[in-house]
């Protein structure tokens, strides 16, 4: 729970009556390496899947990536919030999208099975990550892509002793090693078969968009991440994606 006393989802559900627009225009931006995970880590096991289901889409920026590269044949997308899947029923009328709790109702859609699942920056905002795994199961698929910020790096607990960070503005409630998503993952029963980490780099105009002109923001959102990758996803901030299959 954030330090505000709301959860991961009211965080989502009070920013997208606040700022849909601009939220899914901020997410449009940011979608590409999002999306990059995707395609990199099907590349490297060969396949180009026929029905490809995203759970916690919001507005659907990567889905909407990964239609324009043609990286599946269906696309199938699925989110808690109204707003969210109006927009993107709006914007993307080729996409199947629905409102839905995957944890009461895991396939809205009766298209199963499905080549992959996935949840792309999901599982930061939920308070029972593990819990929403093990609904997840009950889907029929064969792979699933979870991807998340890594934010219990060294930086972020020094940062943690001055300042509480579930007060943060992304809404985020859970906070990610590699050891500890991937242990997250494997106990709610998927095994690991790839992963894929890299470093968030914001172009500048995206800066621009986000933050204003001349902000200091530049210099850890867009010169050192690229400038000195490595160090910075060990111990400053990344992503890491990883592709899963179910154990058992």
């Amino acid at each position: 729970m954030l330090s505000s006393g709301k959860t991961g989802r009211d965080h989502y559900q009070q920013l997208y009556e606040a700022a849909l627009v601009r939220e899914a225009e901020w997410l449009r931006r940011t979608a590409a390496n999002k999306a990059d995970s995707v395609t990199r880590l099907l590349a490297r096991k060969g396949l180009r899947p026929r029905r490809l289901l995203e759970l916690g889409c919001g507005t659907g920026a990567v889905i909407s990536e990964l239609h324009a590269r043609g990286a599946a044949e269906e696309y199938y997308a699925v989110d808690y919030s109204e707003q969210a899947i109006r927009y993107l029923q709006e914007t993307q009328p080729a996409l199947h999208a629905a409102v839905a709790d995957v944890t009461v109702t895991p396939d809205p859609f009766g298209q199963a099975p499905y080549d992959v699942v996935l949840l792309s920056h999901v599982l930061e905002h939920l308070e029972e990550p593990a819990a929403f795994l093990r609904s997840a199961r009950r889907i029929d698929f064969t792979y699933l892509i979870a991807e998340v910020p890594l934010e219990d790096l060294p930086f972020g607990k020094l940062k943690a002793l001055v300042k509480d960070r579930r007060d943060n503005p992304a809404g985020h409630v859970q906070f990610f090693t590699r050891r500890s998503f991937r242990q997250l993952l494997t106990s709610a029963g998927y095994a690991i078969l790839n992963e894929r980490s890299y470093a968030p780099v914001l172009d500048k105009e995206t800066l621009q968009f986000a933050y204003g002109r001349g902000s200091r923001k530049a210099l850890t959102e867009h010169y050192l991440p690229r400038l000195a990758a490595p160090l910075w996803c060990r111990l400053f901030h990344a992503h890491n994606a990883l592709l899963c299959e179910k154990a058992g």
